[in-house]
Parts: C-alpha cells; sequence; structure tokens
C-alpha cells in the first residue's frame, strides 16, 4: 500500500475516532427517579419526576373510562405541562407539573414524556430523542368517598431500608394516600440525599399511583438547602400547613418547627418559628370556622411535634400554647404526630387535651380505615406486630 494513503487512512482514523466514541458512549436521555404523586385535591394532582439532563416535558393523561385507544390506536390524551411567565419549562432536570380541571372522585390515566433538546439557539431549537414511561393510574379526592385508608410513617432519618420493609409489612395497595409526618431526614443537603432518603423507595411501593403528604418535621428544618424543600414536595397553598377533605374526613397538616427556642445558638439567629406559629394560629382560627371543617363528621390533624406533652421543650409547649385551645374548642377528633421515637397515646384529660393525641414511634407504620361509623387505628412495628389498635366513633 502506497505509504502517503496508508498515513491518510491512519489520521483519518484519528480524527473520526473520538467521534464514534462520543457517539457510541453517550449518555441517553432517561427518568431517574419518579414519578411521584403529591398535592392531591378534587380536581388537580402534582406529578413530579427527575431526568438525567435538562429537557423539555409534559403529562398525557386521559379519563380511565375513555383510555382505550390511547396510545396504541392513535388517541388523544389532554397534555399538561409546567410554564411560567409564558415560557414551557424546557432547560430542567426537575419537572413539576400540576394537571388541573379533573373531576373529583375520577380515576385517570397518565404518563409522562421528556424530549431532549440538542440545540437551542433563538431561532432555531433541534430535539433529540424522548423517553416515555409507562403508563400509570391517580384518583382525584372525593369528599363523597364512604370508605377509604390512609397510612402514617415517621422518623425515618433517611433509613431508607426501614421504610421498604415497613411498607412489606403494611402494603400500600391497600391505602388510598400515605402522610410522612417529618423527620424522614436527618437534615437538608443534596438532591439525592432527599430522593434516596425516602423518595425512591417510595415510588418503588406505591408513589407512582398513590399519593404521599410530607408534614415537616424539625430535621427538615436544618441543613443548607431547607429553603429549597418546598419544590420537592409543593402544594397549591404555598405554605407547609394546610387543609383539605377526603370522605367524611378534613385532614388539618400542621408545621410545628423547630423543637427549640429560636435563640438557641444551634440555629445562628437564622430561624423565626415562634412567629410562624402565631401565623398559624390565626390560619387555625378562620380553618375550624369554615363550612369544610364544621361539616366533616371527622376531624385530624397531623403534625411533627405532639401538643399537651408537659415540659417537653419549647417547641412542644408552644405549639400547646398557642394551638391548645383552638384545637378543643373545634372538637378535634385526633392529634397524630411524632418526634418522640417512640409509640404513646396522650388521653383526653380534664384541663388538657380534650381530644386523643397519638405518637406513632419509629420503625412503625399506622394504617387508618375511614368509614361513616369509625375510625380504626392499627400500629404495626417493623416485625409486623400490632402493637396498638384502637377506634373512635363520631362525637
Amino acid at each position: 500500500m502506497n505509504i502517503r494513503i496508508y498515513l491518510r487512512i491512519i489520521a483519518l482514523i484519528l480524527c473520526i475516532s473520538p467521534l464514534l466514541q462520543n457517539y457510541v458512549y453517550a449518555e441517553k436521555l432517561k427518568i431517574t427517579h419518579g414519578p411521584y404523586l403529591v398535592d392531591p385535591g378534587e380536581n388537580s394532582i402534582t406529578v413530579i419526576w427527575f431526568t438525567n439532563m435538562d429537557c423539555v416535558s409534559w403529562i398525557e393523561y386521559c379519563g380511565d373510562q375513555n383510555f382505550g385507544t390511547f396510545p396504541t390506536w392513535g388517541g388523544y390524551p389532554q397534555i399538561a405541562r409546567s410554564s411560567h411567565n409564558g415560557l414551557i419549562d424546557a432547560d430542567t432536570k426537575m419537572h413539576s407539573i400540576r394537571i388541573d380541571n379533573l373531576k373529583q372522585g375520577t380515576k385517570y390515566k397518565y404518563r409522562v414524556v421528556s424530549k431532549e433538546i440538542l440545540q437551542y439557539d433563538p431561532y432555531e431549537v433541534i430535539f433529540g430523542d424522548s423517553v416515555v414511561d409507562e403508563i400509570l393510574d391517580f384518583e382525584t379526592l372525593d369528599p363523597e368517598k364512604t370508605k377509604f385508608s390512609f397510612g402514617v410513617v415517621t422518623d425515618l432519618h433517611e433509613r431508607a431500608s426501614v421504610l421498604d420493609t415497613l411498607l412489606q409489612v403494611n402494603p400500600a395497595d391497600s391505602l388510598d394516600m400515605m402522610f410522612f409526618t417529618g423527620d424522614m431526614l436527618n437534615w437538608i443537603g443534596s438532591e439525592d440525599r432527599i430522593l434516596n432518603g425516602f423518595v425512591d423507595v417510595s415510588v418503588d411501593h406505591f408513589a407512582r399511583e398513590k399519593p404521599f403528604i410530607l408534614i415537616r418535621g424539625n430535621h427538615e428544618t436544618r441543613g443548607p438547602n431547607a429553603r429549597k424543600l418546598f419544590s420537592y414536595f409543593p402544594h397549591s397553598s404555598g405554605k407547609f400547613y394546610y387543609s383539605f377533605s377526603q370522605g367524611n374526613v378534613r385532614f388539618i397538616l400542621l408545621d410545628s418547627g423547630e423543637d427549640k427556642p429560636d435563640t438557641h445558638p444551634v440555629y445562628a439567629g437564622l430561624v423565626d418559628f415562634d412567629q410562624y406559629r402565631t401565623e398559624q394560629a390565626e390560619w387555625l382560627n378562620k380553618e375550624v370556622r369554615s363550612d369544610e371543617f364544621k361539616n366533616a363528621q371527622f376531624k385530624i390533624v397531623m403534625i411533627h411535634i405532639p401538643p399537651f406533652t408537659g415540659s417537653r421543650g419549647h417547641g412542644s409547649n408552644d405549639i400547646t400554647e398557642k394551638w391548645g385551645d383552638i384545637l378543643n374548642d373545634a372538637n378535634v377528633d385526633i392529634v397524630i404526630s411524632g418526634h418522640h421515637h417512640r409509640l404513646s397515646r396522650i388521653e383526653p384529660a380534664e384541663g388538657k387535651n380534650q381530644f386523643p393525641v397519638l405518637v406513632v414511634g419509629k420503625d412503625m407504620i399506622l394504617q387508618t380505615d375511614v368509614t361513616e361509623k369509625d375510625l380504626f387505628f392499627s400500629v404495626k412495628n417493623i416485625e409486623g406486630k400490632v402493637v396498638d389498635e384502637f377506634s373512635i366513633e363520631p362525637k
């Protein structure tokens, strides 16, 4: 072979080999976490998922009853996207999309879709591959529902394997929704810490088709990214405290904040939870006067730090002082909490709480079955043994 031709071939190979290598080993767009369901409502729900690269995403959804032709035979699903100030989100790895204008108590099919953007110039956009997740289900809240069940897990402190075991002990397919009543994490650091701490396990077991609700614990107020926590677990109220109805139950979710005084050195002067709890007291006064609250057969309060625990720290005492009388006067049925890491029930007492306070222990799961006649509570430990059972009838 002519030496010049040989050298040209070698040069050509050297030139194109990096391109071939990039082609062969180029990272493909994929979903890395989720999707998971949060902020369920009668007419809406939020779906969140993550991809390994920035892209544009949307949700395709359709009522369960007319889903037969979608997507195999060219049906026409509805599309939900997220946009801000007229611009559809197209440069993010985190995809948080709220589906609105749904019907209450209705089952829907949905799937998430993400599309890569290869070139994003002012007047020319070139799209790449898409990743399409499997078809999943969700159901909107229904104030007319006569029976449903919910679960509660608390104080996980990033022990994902424990949550995995608890969700095998008490499978979530028997539940309509799950509440995490705080301290699911030790503190808020990197995104991976949040997702690996409990979200991924929840997705594996139930959260792709049944929502979870995070009640913030005192450990979720700590760390460099604590102020970004809401973006991972958003609510349409814009707050960590709010209320909603499912069936004959009015749920009130309160944010207990930190357990130590705001002036404690560990907070470095960067917290204002005393005022925050006062703010919630004002909101709570209005909530318990609402028709939704008054007309509910059962009233359940979810909170991380329990009230009426005596001298158990500044947070609990401040909660009792600011919220205790409101809850007593409102005739709530039960407060469900965590924080203490051991199971206990604070029974009603004269001059104190006029309702039971259930403190769920760590490494336990609570299932509550709601019917028209009562609330039935069953707490299991990590071995699957029932460690507490009781019921509450309408007042």
